[in-house]
């Protein structure tokens, strides 16, 4: 169940300039997108118990709200599904797991990344998250930051990496110091330069390419 539950992402701290303070709120505006968005994704997960990084990709689908798909497709298949205050998790033709979404912080941090990520929803995210931006409107980094509850003690921050109105990678690094990389959009479909990226490569990758 855990590696349904945790997706998304881990940059290493960027030597940017100081930030004007309202660039988050511009950042969240170009990247706000009507109704729905859709985008594919590649996740790259490196926990303490694994020898090599754990690889998925599919596709992730914002539908507005708190709804939110991710289907999974390699290396194998699996939805996962959030809406109305509950997560579902279905893999291959298997039985439906639900649950409360209370009970699965990490992957309402997800949530909330892609929120700001499709959906460019600042209320939303300011209400459970100090949101801060470095860079400029070209070349930035957005870190959300929980601010109390279960999802402060699991998550330390997601750390969203973009050009423009593009993002390219999401961030998710755990209180427990697992961390996981997700390549969005472009970058997804750029493919891994390495099966198994190393995790300083990967986040090199994901500030500078």
């Amino acid at each position: 169940m855990k590696r349904f539950v945790l997706a998304a992402l881990a940059l290493s701290p960027c030597a940017f300039a100081a930030a004007p303070p309202d660039l988050a709120a511009t950042i969240l505006a170009h990247l706000a997108k009507p109704g729905s968005a859709q985008t594919e994704f590649i996740e790259v997960a490196y926990r303490g118990m694994l020898d090599r990084p754990l690889v998925t990709s599919g596709t992730m689908q914002w539908l507005g709200g708190d709804k939110l798909e991710r289907d999974v497709q390699k290396p194998y298949k699996a939805v996962a599904k959030i809406g109305d205050g509950r997560m579902s998790v279905q893999r291959g033709d298997g039985a439906v797991q639900s649950m409360p979404i209370e009970r699965a912080p990490q992957m309402a941090a997800i949530l909330a990344g892609f929120r700001a990520l499709l959906g460019g929803d600042a209320a939303q995210l300011s209400r459970d998250f100090e949101v801060k931006a470095a860079g400029n409107e070209a070349r930035w980094v957005l870190t959300l930051t929980p601010r109390a509850g279960e999802l402060k003690a699991r998550v330390q921050s997601i750390q969203i990496d973009g050009r423009g109105d593009a993002p390219r990678c999401m961030t998710l690094s755990e209180g427990d110091g697992d961390t996981t990389i997700t390549l969005v959009g472009a970058m997804a479909r750029a493919g891994l330069q390495s099966s198994a990226p190393l995790q300083s490569a990967l986040a090199a990758r994901c500030r500078n390419d």
